[in-house]
Parts: structure tokens; C-alpha cells; sequence
């Protein structure tokens, strides 16, 4: 059995009364778990062993200790700070709480819940990502009230707040005592500890960071700068807990505090100063969700970039001609009838929204754009250096540098916005609790479905949100058993963990010893897939240069065939040396390469899909589909090894076809497919407004360059922005835009994985 659920139950008496003279009241009731129970679940779960720390390390970029790394919340600065303050041999349990009002009821109705999630920081972020592994434990419903038993207004509003740390307070209760001198308890790995759960970091969006603080929403709720002075890049001092304590008495009290009003602080009765070794103020933690993509990208910069242009409907032309790409998606309608936005679309637009503005804007709204992206980009790193927050910051300072083109162009009269402000107490906040991916507010969104929304589905919408602590029961009983059964078959089946690996990072390297570590190398993954048998498999060399445009191909083929021959010392075969416009080829459709493992970006390669498709008419039922030939990254020239720059021997290629050479070739050429690519120019300098390389066609006797390669040359696929001028040819389709445009920008912003390439490693190596 896991820890059980407990209703409190009170009653609220208002300031409104009824017909019959009494005050009104409101009954009150607060489902809750005991947290410390649900940390010896999580420490003691066998299903974790692997992915669980008892203490803190300290990471580095190299053996000599040069450069320290960010990354876990144990590599992180917080916890060192805690264990110093408890009995030696002490262990920490940094709990992780999140919360956000949900709604439950579709289409009609106002049925909502405010779910209270706990998790700690010794499990791995990889794991707490994963709502299947169960790593986050629902401790607590907070009453979703209307309070209509006060008056409307502020005094409602306050009592709202109040309520809100009433029900905190009594849920994170028994952290008091277990914080100050622990609690005995068997971890997964067997051993016996004393653990002390200490607050460690609170995750929730922008009006509930305020909510647990104490502050209006319109202040920052982790330092003391003033609502007027949001906008300016100045460092303030921290709040401090005992002090904004003092203020709120000395309210409370009667004697008009001026801190209290310069604070912007509530009259409510803090949750947090009990807790022991708590500082509420550094454990409110960066919010990429609403802070980043929704709040300072789409919200503001978007709409004063976009004010700041002649009209959207150029900008719609420019989204709608974009070319595409599988990891993109393409806003086909432009982005102006977007009624509804997604975290997923704020992405994708910030992946080529600096392209789409280029040219109709003013040099300094791209440069301002340019830093909130690379501020974006550089936020999202899975592991940091001090040189990478470093330019995190400086990218930040950059958009303060530009900031005032937006009211040059009368966009702005200010910039005391909380969202924006925020933006200065990321780094201190990684090196204080590691990177931000452990932190996300999206993961609170998806874990909505499993503990709210899918329990509420089950009830009978009566007392629903009882039913739903039953149904939740029952669940956990059913995973927790088969968690048993999977732990019970692995144990019995004999495996090899003690294999050490090295993680090879841009810049260093970290050495892990653990499952993951086998996993994050991606052991036995092929360096291209491409489909058992080809999708066209008798595709004449006059197809090849009518649908899929390899002008030149005969010439290209020979030229590959004599030089791999020369190169064996090997005869060309008598099938090789005679090709025709009716020679027939299998041609497959895509192939899919894998981008490496990059501490920065991902553990885990990821699957990079490149296509060089014709296009297919329409059939019955199936509407015709435009042709894709994806742009590439090639290595076009053996690379140094004493070289620090990161592009050296690379070079951007459109894929025209990929074939598969028949055996009478011979068997070595036959082995891999080749690809046919037309050639862009080598990268060179990087435009001073986006930072972006500009690349062209490369030509040769007035004609597109063309070779053949092998598929083993392809490094993975590339994003290629058209360079517009003042207005968008009104000919280019996203269809045609890379046949009909000239020159291009080379896309940082397509992955993440394209910003530490094209951005932080080739800005070192530039700086």
C-alpha cells in the first residue's frame, strides 16, 4: 500500500451575511498525503537504484577541474550549501513540489482541481520527465473555491491567498520535524539513511511563483527590485525570507510598513517559514513554458516585431513559403489565424521566425530577436558551463542593448514586464539548482492527465474529487505491482552494468558509470536506416532528371564510379562504364541518420529524417503531394584533428535522389547508397544582423554543381531560410521556394542540436 489519503475538514465564516443577519460560511476540504511517506517511496523504489544520488558531486569539463558542468540537481550549488548545515553522514532529500489549477469538466461546466505534485532531486531528470516511471507523487488537491462568502474584490481575493498557504501549511506539515532531524529510512540500493527533506525548488508558471511568495503579480517574485524598474537589466538583492516575515507582522500590525509596500507583499501567512533550510525565494524556478516561449517570445517580442513591420500579411507570405522539413512544422496558413496556441507552436515559430522578419524589418528588431532566441536557445541547455551561462547572459544584455528600437518605432513606452525581468535570475538558478529541463512547468501539464483529468473521467462527477483519490489508489496499487514483476524479471535474467562510459561532450568529457550511460551512447545504432527495400524500385536515369531535377546525373554517376575504382586500385566493371537514359535504379525515398549524443542537447541520439521525394499526383481520395528534397550537411573533406572549428570539412548539399547501386557495380560500391546532391557555397562569414551563415547555389560553367556521394558522407539534414529582400516574391511556394530563391541563410534554430553547432561551438571557436 502506498501513503493514504486524509481529509481535512473546516469551515470559512465570511464577511457577508444572509437574510437572517448571520454570517455566511463555506465548508472547506483538503485531500492530502503525508509527503514524508511519499519520499520513502521514491528513495526506497527499486525501479530508481540506478538513477538515484545520496550525495552531491561536482562535475567538470576535463580532468584538471577547469571548467565546472551544471547539470543534475546534485551537480548543482543548493545541495552542497544544505549538507554543510546538517550532522555529518546526514543524507538530503531535495523535494521538488509543483502546482497548477487544472480544468476538468469538457465543453461545459466549471469543475477544476488544483493538484499538489512532490518529487526529489536524488532521482535523475530523465526519469522525472517520464510520467510512466511514476517519479512524481500527487500529494494533495488543494479546494478549488469560489469564497463567495466574502465580499467581492480584494478581500476575496486575499482570502484566496490565504486559504492557498492554509492548505500548504497543513500538506507540507511533517517536513518541519523530518527536515530538522530526519527520518530512518531503507533506500532502493538497501542501505539504511537519515534523510532530512528540505524544500528545495518550487515549480509553477508566473501568478503562482507570486502566490507562493507573497508579492502582487505585477513584482518579481524572487527579488527585491520595484514593479517600475522591471525593465532594465540591474541585478537587485534576493528577497529575504525572515525579513519579508518581519514586514508582513509589522502590516499585520498596524504600523504601515514601507518595505511591505515596496515589496509589493501580501497580508497572508506564509507556508514556507517554518520549513527548515527553506529559502522560498531561490527555490521558485525558471518557467521556460509561460516565461520563455509564451510570455517573452510570442507575447511580446513576436507582437512588437511583427507591430513593427508594415503589416502581418507579409508576414504570412513569408511563413507560408517557408520550405519544409520533418522536424518543422509549416504554418500554411500564415501565423495571423492562429487562434489557439500550443507550447509546441510557439517552438516551431521561434525555429525560423528570425528568418521570416529578415529584410522588411530594422536591422535592430532582428538583432533584439536574434538575443531573445539565443537567450531561448541557450536557457534550454540539458548541461552548463560557466562559459555557456556566460553567454546566456550576454545574449540577454545584447536584447537590452536593441530594446529601444521598439519605441523608436512607437511600440513601447516601457519594459517593466515580470516575464522579461525573470530572464535575469536564470543563471544564478542553474548554478544554484541545475539546468532548467529538471523544472519545467510542461511536465506539471502532462501529469494533469494521469492524476487529474483521467480520474475525474472515471467519476461520477459528485464528490468527484474523493472518487478520484480511490481511482488514483487503485492505479498506483496496479503500477506498483508491475513495477514489482518487471524488477523481479530483470533481476533473474542476467545482465553486465559494470561497463564505464564515456560521455563525449562538445568540450570535455564526463565519465558515468550506470545503464543510462549505455543507453546515452547509443550503443548499436547504425550511422544511417534506410528502408529494407527501396520505395521505387526501377527508376529510369530519364526519370531521375525530369522528376527528381538530377541534371547532369550521367556525367555525376561516372565521375563517382571512376574515382571509387581508382581508389580500390580496382578495374571499373563492364556494367559501369555504360550508362543510358533508359538504365534503370532503385531509388528510396528517405534515409535517416542520427545525431550523436551532446550533453548540451540530449543523452540519447535522435533520429534525423532526410527525403527525396518526387512529386505524386493526385489519386482517389489521396491529394497530390509537392516533392521534398531536403538539404544536408555533407563531409565534404576529411577533417583535422588538431582543428577547433567545429564546420571545418562541411558543407550544406541538397539531396536531388538516393539510389541504390545495382551488384553488377560491383560489390563494394554496391554495399552503401549513394546520393546525388546539388552544392551550396562553403560557409564563410556570419550575417552581423542574425548571425546566420549565408550560402548560395555553388555554380560551375553557369550550372548547378553536382556530384555523387556516398551515404556515409551525410552528417544530418540542414534548414535553409530564403533571403527575402524587402518583400517575398509572390511566385515562391514553400513547394518551390529552394528552386526559385538564390540565397540563403543556414538555420541555427531548427534543433537544438543546429544551435550548438552553428551558434555556441562555432562562436568559441570564432571568439
Amino acid at each position: 500500500m502506498g501513503p493514504e489519503w486524509v481529509c481535512d475538514e473546516w469551515e470559512v465564516e465570511g464577511d457577508l451575511v444572509d437574510e437572517n443577519g448571520a454570517r455566511k460560511t463555506e465548508e472547506i476540504k483538503l485531500w492530502r498525503r503525508d509527503p514524508v511517506e511519499c519520499i520513502r517511496e521514491l528513495l526506497g523504489n527499486l525501479v530508481f537504484r540506478a538513477f538515484i544520488r545520496y550525495a552531491p558531486e561536482k562535475l567538470f569539463t576535463n580532468h584538471e577541474g577547469e571548467e565546472r558542468i551544471y547539470d543534475e540537481m546534485w551537480t548543482a550549488d543548493w545541495w552542497w550549501d544544505v549538507q554543510g548545515l546538517l550532522p555529518a553522514g546526514a543524507t538530503v532529500a531535495p523535494v521538488i513540489l509543483s502546482s497548477d489549477k487544472t480544468q476538468l469538466s469538457r465543453f461545459s461546466g466549471d469543475k477544476q482541481a488544483w493538484p499538489v505534485y512532490l518529487s526529489i532531486g536524488n532521482i535523475a531528470k530523465s526519469v522525472r520527465h517520464q510520467p510512466s516511471k511514476r517519479a512524481t507523487i500527487l500529494v494533495g488537491y488543494i479546494p478549488v473555491t469560489k469564497l463567495e462568502c466574502f465580499s467581492k474584490g480584494k478581500r476575496r481575493s486575499l482570502e484566496g491567498y490565504r486559504l492557498f498557504h492554509e492548505c500548504m501549511k497543513a500538506i507540507l506539515e511533517p517536513l518541519t520535524v523530518a527536515g530538522k532531524a530526519g527520518v530512518e529510512m531503507i533506500c532502493a540500493d538497501g542501505a539504511r539513511r537519515r534523510v532530512h527533506p528540505i524544500l528545495a525548488a518550487y515549480v509553477a508558471d508566473h501568478p503562482e511563483q507570486c502566490l507562493i511568495s507573497g508579492c502582487q503579480e505585477n513584482f518579481c517574485p524572487k527579488c527585491s527590485v520595484h514593479s517600475t524598474a522591471l525593465g532594465e537589466p540591474v541585478y537587485s538583492v534576493m528577497k529575504d525570507q525572515t525579513l519579508v516575515w518581519d514586514f508582513i507582522q509589522e502590516q499585520a500590525r498596524g504600523e504601515r510598513s514601507f518595505e511591505f509596500k515596496e515589496l509589493g507583499l501580501r497580508l497572508i501567512d506564509p507556508f514556507w517559514r517554518h520549513l527548515p533550510h527553506c529559502d522560498i525565494f531561490s527555490c521558485i524556478t525558471p518557467d521556460l513554458l509561460h516565461q520563455l516561449h509564451k510570455g517573452v517570445f510570442k507575447d511580446h517580442t513576436v507582437a512588437w516585431a511583427t507591430s513593427c513591420l508594415e503589416g502581418g500579411a507579409e508576414l504570412d507570405r513569408r511563413f507560408k513559403a517557408m520550405p519544409s522539413h520533418p522536424a518543422l512544422r509549416h504554418f500554411k496558413h500564415g501565423i495571423s489565424l492562429v487562434s489557439q496556441w500550443t507550447g509546441t507552436e510557439y517552438k516551431h515559430m521561434e525555429k525560423v521566425f528570425i528568418g521570416a522578419i529578415t529584410g522588411a524589418s530594422d536591422p535592430d528588431v532582428v538583432r533584439a530577436v536574434r538575443a531573445v532566441l539565443d537567450f531561448v536557445y541557450y536557457a534550454h541547455f540539458e548541461a552548463h558551463t560557466e562559459d555557456s551561462l556566460a553567454r546566456m547572459d550576454a545574449s540577454w544584455a545584447t536584447f537590452h542593448q536593441h530594446k529601444a528600437v521598439f519605441v523608436r518605432e512607437g511600440v513601447r513606452d516601457h519594459f517593466n514586464v515580470p516575464k522579461l525581468h525573470s530572464a535575469l535570475h536564470y543563471a544564478l538558478s542553474i548554478r544554484r539548482l541545475g539546468t532548467t529541463d529538471g523544472y519545467n512547468t510542461e511536465q506539471s501539464e502532462r501529469l494533469h492527465i494521469d492524476y487529474a483529468k483521467r480520474g475525474y473521467a472515471a467519476s461520477n462527477k459528485r464528490s468527484y474529487i474523493q472518487q478520484m483519490t480511490v481511482w488514483l489508489n487503485r492505479q498506483e496499487a496496479v503500477s506498483r505491482f508491475q513495477a514489482f514483476l518487471d524488477w523481479a524479471i530483470s533481476a533473474r535474467t542476467p545482465h553486465n552494468t559494470s561497463t564505464s562510459h564515456t560521455l563525449e561532450g562538445s568540450d570535455g568529457d564526463v565519465d558515468m558509470e550506470d545503464e543510462q550511460a549505455a543507453a546515452a551512447m547509443g550503443d548499436g545504432v547504425p550511422q544511417y536506416v534506410v528502408a529494407k527495400n527501396p520505395g521505387l524500385r526501377s527508376v529510369t536515369v530519364q526519370q531521375l532528371v525530369h522528376d527528381f531535377g538530377c541534371t547532369d546525373f550521367v556525367r555525376a554517376l561516372e565521375e563517382y564510379l571512376r574515382d571509387a575504382s581508382r581508389r580500390r586500385g580496382q578495374q571499373l566493371p563492364v556494367a559501369a562504364q555504360f550508362i543510358y537514359s533508359s538504365t534503370r535504379f532503385a531509388v528510396y525515398k528517405r534515409v535517416s541518420v542520427f545525431l550523436p549524443p551532446m550533453r548540451q542537447v540530449s543523452l540519447l541520439p535522435i533520429k534525423d529524417v532526410i527525403r527525396a521525394m518526387p512529386a505524386q499526383s493526385s489519386r482517389p481520395l489521396r491529394p497530390a503531394v509537392p516533392a521534398h528534397f531536403d538539404t544536408v550537411l555533407v563531409q565534404e573533406h576529411p577533417r583535422n584533428a588538431d582543428s577547433i572549428n567545429p564546420l571545418e570539412g562541411l558543407r550544406v548539399a541538397r539531396i536531388r535522389a538516393i539510389l541504390s547501386l545495382p551488384l553488377s557495380y560491383g560489390e563494394n560500391l554496391s554495399r552503401d547508397p549513394v546520393a546525388f546532391v546539388e552544392w551550396f557555397t562553403p560557409f564563410r562569414t556570419q550575417d552581423p544582423d542574425t548571425g546566420m551563415f549565408q550560402v548560395s547555389y555553388s555554380t560551375r560553367n553557369h550550372r548547378r554543381r553536382v556530384s555523387m556521394i556516398p551515404i556515409t558522407h551525410i552528417v544530418r539534414s540542414c534548414y535553409l531560410i530564403p533571403k527575402w529582400g524587402k518583400q517575398v516574391d509572390t511566385t515562391w511556394m514553400s513547394a518551390n521556394v529552394l528552386d526559385k530563391c538564390t540565397k540563403f541563410f543556414v538555420s541555427p534554430y531548427l534543433r537544438h542540436h543546429d544551435f550548438v553547432l552553428y551558434r555556441y561551438l562555432y562562436d568559441r571557436y570564432a571568439s
